[in-house]
């Protein structure tokens, strides 16, 4: 056995016989705190050598903690260390004795007894400075360990993980923390899922209208958030703003502010918009600028500028036809002329550029309306016709042929919609995906969309539902598919479209510059791949409402899309938002026949689930769903957009 010995710090070193090699630095600061503020709660294990030293066999790690003590003048070299000194021929015996069948203390018995010190009175920051780790750290693990019990039980027994308890963080009622869970299938509870399911209802500070409004200004207006303690201080993502009504009242009252001063410029009509769907306003004309005469003075100016642009132009072509290009200073005269007519173009553009205008009559017709970016700028579009307007310039076209108002009866008439505009939303999302998948595994067909769109726009061919191709580029990523589309991170499409990502993120290099270059060395086949990933990920076939035949419908044939393949009808995704008729009338339509008797009565939840069973496997679609007829190149019923009304 050994016995108690006290040995100054500077006599002691890590021995030979130490059985542990492997050392870790990681969390040896943390030790350090820990043993000055508690005192070495554990001996050395030493054994003797010469000149008063002694091996340490057992407490290498201590022994490092307490020297960078030293190191940082907490202690004295000299500080008596309490050791239990052992025979040389006990040295392996006792190091490995003590290394093995050693177990790391379990994070969630750490946040617990985290959180005792905080009841019994001490600080995050105290806490923090006795075990080495941050203020920061410590609110985590504070956090964490005010979790549902349960769940930290789970944790335990190594049934949860980690993001997922920082997941469930977010809410602090306990209840609503385990609804969560419970309400979650056992396969859909990643921390993403989580995460979405609890902000559902709430903006991120990253989101354009938040930027807008600013952090600052939502919370001293009343507005609560939550802050995500597991993600960076400058992450904004990791804040969610609460009251969204709120924001947008905000966001609008900003804008509101802004257009007053648009307003004196005298636009006859001033709008705001925090819609980013600007398909409401294809139906505005729009006016152009124009040049007034110039002034006495500026007509001056514009003379003396065209004189010696003439100048330095001709100049410039004699230095050219004459000079002689072997000469020493040929280049640099040559530098300098160029210069001197790029300047003088340069003034001769800003004056005629202060000659644009608004005319009265323009401003008179016209309007202008103010909106937000994606990154939460203003966008101010001038000199646009409002629809009603532009019909007042053309009374013909409202009148019959003597020149009397037409029958109203006889205008197309707006039906009532089949489905909600948010259901409508999600199948075609779902729709917008399955394109884009497709249009990945096919880059023939992806070089035509591409090409048809660039041609179409730049001979002027556009026809209306041609632009569901975003070519700006608009990227229609996953991101905004899964606000849309229910259940879309298990869909076929986002496996097809996750793979496809994951792979051109490994090859493409991190710079533009690098790509381009990158881009240069690549064969025909590869360019032509990540041209169809990318064409793909323009595709935006969202729709609110019904619709007639367009673009999309045209990609859907030449891609043999069948959506049967790509979505199925399940309770979230469809089921859930339709009526007890509507979802019988889809079981009827799968099947045949009607339903049976006992749907008479059902609870909505009991007939979706009878429902669902039925439908599985029938490859069963809503009508957004169907491909379209080809002759049905408008329909009658069709909703129209606002500027076609």
């Amino acid at each position: 056995m050994g016995r108690d010995v006290l040995v100054p710090l500077d006599k002691l070193f890590v021995g030979e016989a130490n059985v542990r090699k492997v050392h870790h630095e990681e969390g040896l600061i943390e030790l350090a705190a820990l043993i000055e503020a508690q005192g070495l709660l554990q001996r050395l294990s030493v054994v003797a050598h010469p000149e008063g030293r002694f091996a340490v066999v057992a407490g290498g790690r201590r022994l490092r903690a307490m020297q960078i003590l030293v190191a940082n003048g907490r202690w004295q070299a000299s500080q008596p260390i309490e050791c239990k000194l052992y025979d040389e021929d006990q040295a392996v015996q006792v190091s490995l004795a003590e290394n093995s069948g050693r177990e790391s203390m379990h994070p969630a018995d750490q946040m617990e007894a985290f959180k005792r010190l905080i009841d019994e009175g001490l600080t995050a920051a105290q806490v923090a400075g006795r075990f080495g780790v941050s203020p920061l750290t410590v609110e985590r693990r504070l956090k964490l360990a005010r979790l549902a019990p349960r769940f930290l039980d789970l944790y335990r027994a190594d049934e949860i993980e980690p993001e997922q308890l920082q997941a469930l963080a977010l809410i602090d009622e306990h209840a609503a923390q385990e609804a969560v869970w419970d309400g979650l299938s056992v396969y859909d509870r990643s921390a993403w899922r989580i995460r979405s399911v609890i902000t559902s209802e709430a903006c991120c500070a990253d989101s354009r209208l938040a930027r807008f409004v600013g952090l600052d200004h939502y919370e001293a207006k009343g507005g609560t958030v939550r802050r995500d303690l597991f993600s960076s201080a400058d992450d904004l993502s990791g804040i969610f703003l609460d009251n969204p009504e709120l924001l947008q009242t905000l966001a609008m009252e900003k804008l509101r502010g802004m257009a007053a001063s648009i307003k004196e410029e005298g636009w006859s009509w001033v709008e705001c918009s925090l819609d980013t769907d600007t398909t409401a306003f294809r139906g505005y004309g729009r006016v152009d600028m124009e040049q007034r005469e110039p002034s006495a003075e500026e007509a001056q100016v514009i003379e003396a500028l065209s004189a010696e642009q003439r100048a330095c132009a001709d100049a410039y072509d004699r230095h050219q036809d004459e000079g002689d290009p072997d000469a020493n200073d040929f280049d640099r005269v040559e530098q300098e002329l160029a210069e001197a007519l790029e300047a003088v173009d340069r003034k001769l553009e800003e004056v005629n550029e202060d000659r644009w205008h608004w005319g009265a009559e323009r401003l008179a017709i016209a309007g202008a309306i103010l909106r937000i970016d994606t990154r939460g700028g203003v966008l101010v579009e001038r000199g646009l016709v409002r629809p009603e307007d532009r019909k007042a310039e053309n009374q013909a076209g409202s009148m019959d042929d003597e020149g009397q108002p037409r029958d109203e009866a006889s205008s197309p008439t707006r039906v009532k919609a089949e489905f909600s505009e948010k259901l409508m939303r999600d199948l075609t999302s779902h729709r917008t995906a399955a394109i884009q998948a497709a249009l990945v595994q096919n880059p023939r067909v992806a070089l035509v969309t591409l090409v048809h769109r660039m041609a179409e726009t730049v001979f002027g061919l556009y026809g209306s539902g041609d632009d569901i191709v975003k070519v700006s580029l608009r990227l229609m990523g996953d991101s905004a598919l899964a606000q849309e589309a229910s259940e879309y991170s298990e869909s076929p499409a986002a496996t097809v479209l996750g793979v496809a990502e994951a792979e051109w993120d490994d090859r493409l290099p991190g710079t533009p510059a690098a790509l381009f270059q990158w881009l240069l060395a690549q064969s025909h086949e590869t360019l032509l791949e990540l041209l169809a990933y990318c064409t793909a990920r323009s595709i935006n076939a969202v729709a609110s409402r019904p619709r007639g035949r367009n673009h999309s419908d045209a990609l859907v044939e030449a891609l043999g899309v069948d959506m049967a393949d790509w979505w199925l009808p399940t309770k979230r995704r469809y089921l859930d938002s339709v009526s007890k008729s509507k979802a019988l009338e889809a079981v009827k339509e799968a099947i045949g026949g009607e339903p049976a008797q006992a749907t008479i009565g059902m609870k909505k939840g009991d007939l979706v689930a009878y429902c669902a069973a039925k439908l599985e496997g029938t490859r069963w679609l809503p009508s957004p769903l169907r491909a379209a007829n080809p002759d049905d190149e408008d329909p009658a019923g069709a909703t129209r957009d606002a500027s076609e009304e």
